[in-house]
Parts: structure tokens; C-alpha cells; sequence
């Protein structure tokens, strides 16, 4: 049996933030072993997704194991993974176009770094211009947006939708998971509403009906579900075709690395194969 390789990056150079991060790179089973080309997945929160050694919390997607898995399944199903590092203390800056008065008002552990977005729209060109040429220049890649996807979840859920939104000449499939919408609920829906930009965009959006930030605000789980559905309305009067748009609703669904992994095959299956 063909084995997948993961490989990391350390200290790779992001000039449009000036800072350094670490990029995991997933290879499928067949890599070594034919000429192929592979789609290619960007997700954000790269700690969580491979290894339980590095993750923030304990727990990760098991990103490796399900893509094996599904591969050796369905030889289709072949795909490069590129995990992007969060920036720790950036993360809340780097993962939101706008600064955000909500975010600190909900989230009192983001408001003590003084970093409630803004950096967001530097953050992907770090993808657009910096990672993924490096990527489509050093793995055998499908170049082309309709094999170009960009996933994560909670904030990295919010900064792709603006990927998605700001770069469908690059990105053609999107996902995004327990998006933490209501960290700047109104700038995103005006974007979605303002924007020129779209593509032939296909876009997963979901969130559970238990996820939390903060477990002493009992309202949470109603913040994540109304600002998602706003969001998902606001795509709806778009011009993106429907059967192209999924917005799910999880009952039960919480805001954890094991409920994402437990989504994960799904969604790559309906982004890529169906």
C-alpha cells in the first residue's frame, strides 16, 4: 500500500506581512509514484489539522488519515493539502479583513491583544502571491481556480469567504466551517452584497446549534447561528448559482476540531465530485 507524505516548511517568509510561519504540506499516496497533477486544498489554522503534537487544543482534523483513507477508497479522490500556521496572538488580526468592535466585545481574550483584524486582505495576498506560486512551482499542481480551494473554520472560516469572495479568479471551491461571522457580520455581508468580483464560485458554509467562544455567555450559540444565516442570505441574493451554495445546519454541532473532523470528507466529496 502507497503511503502519503507530510511535509513541513519552517520559517517561510510572508513579505506581505513581513513575518515568518510555518506551512505543512500534505502529499497524497500516488505522489512518488506517477506524473500526476493534484488539486490543492489552502487551510488556515495549520497546527490543528495533522498533528495533535502541535495543535492548539489537544485535537485535530486528521487531515492525513481521512484523505488516505478516502484515496485508497477512491483513487480520485488525490489531493495536495497546504497548512498555513496561524500567527498565535495575529491570528485574529491576520483572519479578518476589518477591525472589529464585536470581536472584542465578545471575545475578551482577543480584545487583550489589540489585534481585532485588518491585516486580512494582506494575509491572502500572502496566499495569492507568495504561498501559492510557491506551491504550483515546487509540487505538480493543477494551477487553474476550478482545482483551487480554500477551507478552514470559526475565523479561518470568515477569511475564506473573503477569499472566496475577493479572489474567485484564484479560488473556485470554498468551505467554510463554524464560521465566526459575527466578528464582523456587517463589513462581510456589505462585501458580499458590494462585491464585483465573483466567479462561478462553489461554496460550502455550516454551523452547529451548540458552538460556543465563550462558554459564560449563554448566547453564543444563537450569535453563530444568526450571524451564519445572515451570511448565507446574503449569498443567496447573489448572483452565485444555487446548486453551487450549501449552507447545513449541525444539530448538536460544536465548536471543536473533532465536529470539523467529522464534516471534513463530505465536504471535500461535494466540493470536488459533486
Amino acid at each position: 500500500m502507497t503511503h502519503s507524505q507530510l511535509l513541513h516548511i519552517d520559517n517561510f517568509y510572508l513579505p506581505e506581512l513581513n513575518r515568518y510561519r510555518t506551512i505543512r504540506i500534505y502529499l497524497p499516496p500516488d505522489y512518488n509514484e506517477t506524473n500526476r497533477h493534484y488539486p490543492v486544498i489552502y487551510m488556515h489554522d495549520g497546527q490543528n489539522l495533522f498533528d495533535k503534537a502541535t495543535s492548539s487544543f489537544g485535537s485535530i482534523w486528521e487531515v492525513r488519515h481521512s484523505l488516505d483513507d478516502l484515496y485508497h477508497i477512491d483513487e480520485r479522490h488525490a489531493y495536495i493539502v497546504v497548512g498555513i500556521d496561524n500567527g498565535g496572538l495575529y491570528r485574529y488580526e491576520e483572519y479578518c479583513p476589518w477591525i472589529s468592535i464585536k470581536g472584542g466585545e465578545y471575545l475578551p481574550h482577543a480584545k487583550k491583544t489589540h489585534r481585532l483584524g485588518g491585516k486580512g486582505f494582506d494575509y491572502l495576498k500572502c496566499i495569492t502571491e507568495t504561498i501559492k506560486p510557491y506551491i504550483d512551482s515546487h509540487y505538480r499542481t493543477f494551477t487553474h481556480r476550478e482545482q483551487t480551494a480554500m477551507m478552514g473554520s470559526s475565523m479561518g472560516g470568515l477569511i475564506s469567504i473573503c477569499g472566496g469572495i475577493f479572489h474567485s479568479d484564484i479560488f473556485h471551491k470554498v468551505a467554510a466551517l463554524s464560521t465566526a461571522a459575527y466578528f464582523a457580520e456587517e463589513q462581510l455581508v456589505q462585501a458580499i452584497h458590494t462585491s464585483n468580483r465573483y466567479g462561478a464560485l462553489k461554496l460550502y458554509l455550516d454551523v452547529g446549534t451548540n458552538e460556543t467562544s465563550d462558554a459564560t455567555n449563554l448566547n453564543f450559540p444563537c450569535i453563530y447561528l444568526d450571524s451564519n444565516q445572515h451570511v448565507y442570505e446574503a449569498l443567496r441574493q447573489t448572483a452565485l448559482p444555487h446548486d453551487q451554495l450549501r449552507f447545513n445546519v449541525i444539530e448538536g454541532g460544536a465548536h471543536h476540531e473533532e465536529d470539523w473532523r467529522e464534516r471534513f470528507i463530505d465536504i471535500i466529496q461535494w466540493l470536488f465530485h459533486q
